[in-house]
């Protein structure tokens, strides 16, 4: 699935934690071992040495991969996650094939909030509360990657909403997205006022 959900990121992070416990209670038994508290025999002393430097190693490339966060930090990204599937399921529940049949309810200036990762997706809450406050409704900021666009870009469903496009990538540059792609979507059908702000990968 190219959107991160919320179960998936608190697998990983169970993970890490769970092999961050093993790696703690390691170190108080090889320390017992090293000062003789213990007794371990040799060949359960080496499989235990070996278990360790391994937890340790995991650790290690958790930390550079970013896995290794602290439980205030894991707690927002798991909940910025099930936003972000909220987010993919609002957008997609509003939008069909242009050669569907279907006709799309109304709605009038909504802004869905696409972004490549976790860190863009945090830095577009400010982008977020500019739009709310501007009177659109943007129901939350959606993870997606592996599909961001090169530049900015406004996408749009309906020709009337160009100008609502246009208010959107004006508003999107004082956040130092400069310089968006303004472009209409023609394969499919949305609600009038509905448009994609996409953040550059």
């Amino acid at each position: 699935m190219l959107e991160q959900t919320a179960a998936d990121l608190l697998i990983r992070l169970a993970a890490v934690y769970a092999l961050l416990g093993l790696f703690v209670a390691l170190t108080v038994i090889v320390a017992l071992t090293a000062v003789r508290l213990i007794a371990v025999p040799k060949l359960l002393r080496t499989a235990l040495y070996g278990v360790y430097a391994l937890a340790g190693v995991g650790l290690v490339v958790g930390w550079l991969a970013g896995a290794l966060q602290p439980p205030d930090t894991a707690a927002t990204q798991v909940a910025a996650a099930a936003e972000s599937a909220k987010a993919f399921q609002a957008r997609n529940s509003a939008i069909v094939a242009s050669d569907s049949g279907q006709i799309p309810v109304g709605q009038v200036g909504t802004v869905y909030i696409q972004v490549p990762d976790m860190d863009a997706r945090f830095a577009a809450e400010n982008l977020w509360r500019t739009l709310r406050a501007a009177g659109f409704q943007s129901p939350g900021i959606e993870v997606i990657s592996g599909r961001s666009p090169a530049e900015p870009e406004v996408r749009y469903f309906n020709d009337a909403d160009k100008p609502l496009a246009e208010q959107v990538a004006a508003l999107a540059a004082q956040h130092g997205l400069k310089g968006s792609v303004v472009k209409t979507i023609a394969n499919y059908t949305a609600p009038p006022g509905q448009m994609e702000f996409w953040y550059p990968r």
